[in-house]
C-alpha cells in the first residue's frame, strides 16, 4: 500500500527502506521522534531561552544550535546563573539581585586581574552599587603614615532607607573582606542623604546676559524722518543730508555706516564692538549737515541695538525735531539795511585778485550728545578688559496657573533662585515677594560679579508641595541706558512640577500652647534634653 503525504506522517519515513516506507504505522510512529529531535516547524525559531511557558518548543537540534544563548549571562535564565558562575569560580550570594549576579559573572574574569589592588576594590564595589541602583561612587583612602596596612572605604548611596542601608553595608563588607589583601585592615564609611528636601521636583532654565567681551556687538542707528513740507525725494536727501556718529567728539574708527532707505525716512547704522564702548565711556554724539539748497524740517531718532541672551533688543536714546538751514544761503538786507535770512554774504574786493568762488562744503550742527551705559567709577577688571556697565538688576517672576486654588501656604512651598556656574552656589535673594499667584525675587549684580558669570546664569524653581504645580517664569534685566532705566525680558518659559511626597519634605516640628508637638517630621535641637 502506498503511503500518502499527510501532516500526521513523519518526514523521517523517506529515509527508511522502500518496503518500510509503505507502512503507515511506522511513518506515524516516527512523528513522535521527529517532534523531539527536529521539531515540527518548517522554519527555525529565533534564538530564545526555553522555559515552562514557552509556546511551540523547538526540537533538540534547534535547542543545541542556540546553546550559546544560555552561555550569555545577560540573557540566560536566573536558574542557569549558578551554573555559569561555577565556570568562572565565582560564588554568588543569595542576597544579590539578579542583575548584580549577571554583572559579576560578566566582569569577574577581568576583575580577577585586579584582585588585591586599590583599583580592583574600587571597581568591584562600583559594579555592585551600580547594578543595585545605588549609584557607583566609591573612594578608597590609603595614605596613613602612622597606620601601615590600613585603608578606608567610603561609599555614597542615593537612598537613605535604613533597611537598605544596613543591607548594603553588610554586602559591601563581605565584598571587601573577600577582595582585600590578608595583612590589611580597614574601616567602612557609608554616606547617605541625611536631609532630603525634594526628589528633584524642580526645573532649571539657563540664560546669558551678554556674550564674552571680545564677541560683543552693538550698533547705533540714526534715523532722519522729513516732515511733509519737504519736497526733496528721500533718495536725494540721503545723499545730501550728511550724518556723522562720533565718540568723545572724534569720528569712530573704522567708520563705515550702513545706509537704509525706506519710503518715509532714511537711516545710517554703525556697528560697534566692546573696544569702541571702552574708548568712549563718556558717551557719543551725532552731528548733521544740510547740503541741500533748501531748509530741512524733520525729526531725528537715535537708537542703540544690542544682544541679551542672544536676542536683539533696541533702545531709543534720543528723539527730537531738527530744523536745518542749507549750506549756502545768500543773505539779504531789509529796508533798514539789516541782514536777515541767510548765512552767506558776498563782498566786492577792492583789490584785484585771482577770480574764483569756493562754496562752503559743510556747516555742522551742534552735537546731539547721548550716553550708552552707566560705567562704573573703577572700570579696570584685568588687562585689556574694562567694565562698561555699572550694575544689572534682575527680577524673576513666577506666575502659578495650576492648581486652581492658590493660597499663601502653597506659595511658601515654592522656591525661586538664580544660580551661576562660577561660584557653584545659588545666589540668595535678599527679598522674596509672594502675592496672589505670583512670586518675585530681585537681585542686583555689580560689574565685579556679572563679568565672570556673564553667560552662565540659571533660574531654578523647586516645588515642596504635595501637589502638581504649573505656571510661567519670566526673567527681566534692568539697566541704565542714556541715564534712563530700561527693562528687558530675557527669558519666558512655562513649567510643570510634579508633587513631592510628604516623606521627602523637611518640615520642622512645632509645639502648641500645651507643649505638644503638633506638626512636622524633623526636630532641631541644641542640647541633649529630649522633647516630650
Amino acid at each position: 500500500m502506498n503511503v500518502k503525504k499527510s501532516e500526521s506522517i513523519s518526514t523521517y519515513h523517506q529515509y527508511l527502506p522502500a518496503i518500510l516506507q509503505k507502512d503507515v504505522f511506522i511513518a506515524q510512529l516516527l512523528l513522535s521522534f521527529e517532534k523531539i529531535l527536529s521539531g515540527l516547524s518548517e522554519t527555525p525559531n529565533q534564538e530564545q531561552i526555553i522555559t515552562a511557558k514557552t509556546q511551540n518548543i523547538p526540537g533538540l537540534e534547534e535547542i543545541i544550535d542556540n546553546i550559546h544563548v544560555y552561555l550569555n549571562p545577560q540573557h540566560t535564565p536566573k536558574e542557569f546563573l549558578p551554573w555559569l558562575a561555577g565556570w568562572v569560580a565565582l560564588s554568588l550570594r543569595d542576597d544579590w539581585e539578579v542583575e548584580v549576579k549577571k554583572a559579576f559573572i560578566q566582569q569577574i574574569v577581568h576583575l580577577y586581574g585586579l584582585r588585591g589592588t586599590k583599583a580592583g576594590l574600587i571597581e568591584i564595589l562600583s559594579v555592585y552599587l551600580k547594578n543595585s541602583g545605588f549609584g557607583e561612587k566609591v573612594e578608597v583612602f590609603d595614605q596613613f603614615d602612622n597606620l601601615p596596612n590600613y585603608f578606608q572605604v567610603q561609599l555614597t548611596l542615593k537612598d537613605r532607607d535604613p533597611d537598605k542601608y544596613w543591607r548594603q553595608a553588610k554586602i559591601a563588607k563581605a565584598i571587601i573582606d573577600r577582595e582585600k589583601p590578608a595583612q590589611t585592615f580597614y574601616s567602612l564609611k557609608i554616606l547617605v542623604p541625611t536631609m532630603q528636601l525634594t526628589q528633584r521636583s524642580h526645573v532649571a532654565y539657563p540664560f546669558k546676559l551678554f556674550a564674552s567681551p571680545n564677541n560683543q556687538t552693538f550698533a547705533i542707528e540714526v534715523t532722519i524722518t522729513p516732515n511733509n513740507i519737504n519736497s526733496i525725494p528721500i533718495n536725494q536727501l540721503a545723499n545730501q543730508l550728511a550724518i556723522q556718529i562720533q565718540g568723545n567728539s572724534e569720528l569712530i574708527t573704522p567708520y563705515s555706516p550702513e545706509i537704509i532707505i525706506n519710503n518715509q525716512s532714511f537711516s545710517i547704522k554703525q556697528n560697534l564692538n566692546y573696544q569702541h564702548l571702552q574708548e568712549n565711556l563718556a558717551g557719543f554724539n551725532v552731528i548733521l549737515s544740510n547740503r541741500t539748497d533748501k531748509q530741512f524740517v524733520g525729526n531725528l531718532t537715535i537708537k542703540l541695538y544690542f544682544l541679551i541672551n542672544e536676542v536683539e533688543y533696541n533702545n531709543t536714546l534720543l528723539e527730537q525735531p531738527v530744523n536745518l538751514s542749507p549750506v549756502l544761503k545768500i543773505c539779504h538786507q531789509n529796508d533798514k539795511r539789516e541782514i536777515i535770512a541767510g548765512n552767506t554774504i558776498f563782498y566786492q574786493n577792492s583789490q584785484p585778485q585771482q577770480s574764483g568762488m569756493k562754496l562752503t562744503e559743510s556747516i555742522w550742527t551742534k552735537p546731539y550728545s547721548f550716553l550708552l551705559f552707566d560705567p562704573p567709577k573703577v572700570q579696570e577688571l584685568q588687562p585689556n578688559i574694562t567694565a562698561i556697565i555699572e550694575k544689572l538688576d534682575f527680577e524673576a517672576i513666577v506666575e502659578i496657573t495650576q492648581p486652581n486654588t492658590i493660597n499663601s501656604d502653597l506659595l511658601n512651598q515654592i522656591t525661586v533662585r538664580l544660580q551661576d556656574d562660577v561660584s557653584g552656589f545659588y545666589l540668595l535673594t535678599p527679598e522674596t515677594l509672594r502675592e496672589n499667584n505670583t512670586i518675585r525675587i530681585q537681585r542686583t549684580l555689580y560689574y565685579q560679579e556679572f563679568m565672570q558669570t556673564i553667560d552662565k546664569f540659571t533660574v531654578t524653581i523647586k516645588n515642596l508641595n504635595n501637589l502638581d504645580i504649573a505656571g510661567k517664569v519670566t526673567v527681566q534685566a534692568s539697566l541704565n541706558i542714556n541715564q534712563r532705566l530700561s527693562t528687558y525680558k530675557i527669558l519666558e518659559q512655562t513649567f510643570n512640577l510634579t508633587a513631592v511626597s510628604p516623606y521627602n519634605i523637611l518640615q520642622i516640628c512645632r509645639k502648641n500652647e500645651e507643649g505638644k508637638i503638633v506638626f512636622g517630621n524633623t526636630i532641631l535641637g541644641t542640647n541633649s534634653q529630649s522633647l516630650n
